[in-house]
């Protein structure tokens, strides 16, 4: 069985697309540290949230997070002081999905993130703005 589930979920779903625009992009970054990290657009993050098996993280701030998130994310504020425990406190072998604003904060939350050991990593690609200019929609429940 794949260590990506999700990943592999992608794949197949991108593999029976009836037209190459309707196919989810998914960019895998290189990771000094080994992790597996990978930048998805709009269609392949809502594939992946949508098989499961992912922790979702949002990284934007509280008010940011009030206004709309993707739903299940949990807030944990790249510019708090505690951000830094707050990751090292999560489990290291769990799939994350992080997201911001417009991918510049979540990006240097997920270096840090494979630094700290964290195994398989998404990040969504432009962030906030890409989600909804894609046409999809935030919640704020």
């Amino acid at each position: 069985m794949s260590r990506y589930p999700a990943l592999v979920l992608l794949l197949v779903l991108a593999s029976c697309a009836s037209t190459p625009d309707a196919r989810p992009q998914l960019t895998e970054v290189e990771s000094p540290s080994g992790a597996f990290l990978a930048m998805v657009d709009p269609a392949g993050a809502e594939t992946i949230l949508a098989a499961g098996g992912v922790e979702i993280i949002d990284v934007r701030t509280p008010e940011e997070f009030s206004e709309g998130h993707l739903p299940g994310a949990e807030l944990i504020d790249i510019s708090a002081p505690d951000f830094v425990s707050r990751i090292e406190d999560l489990d290291r072998s769990a799939t994350y999905f992080v997201y911001c604003r417009s991918d510049n904060r979540s990006g240097q939350a997920t270096a840090l993130m494979a630094d700290l050991g964290f195994e398989s990593i998404y990040e969504l690609e432009g962030g906030t703005i890409a989600w909804l200019s894609s046409g999809r929609t935030l919640t704020t429940g």
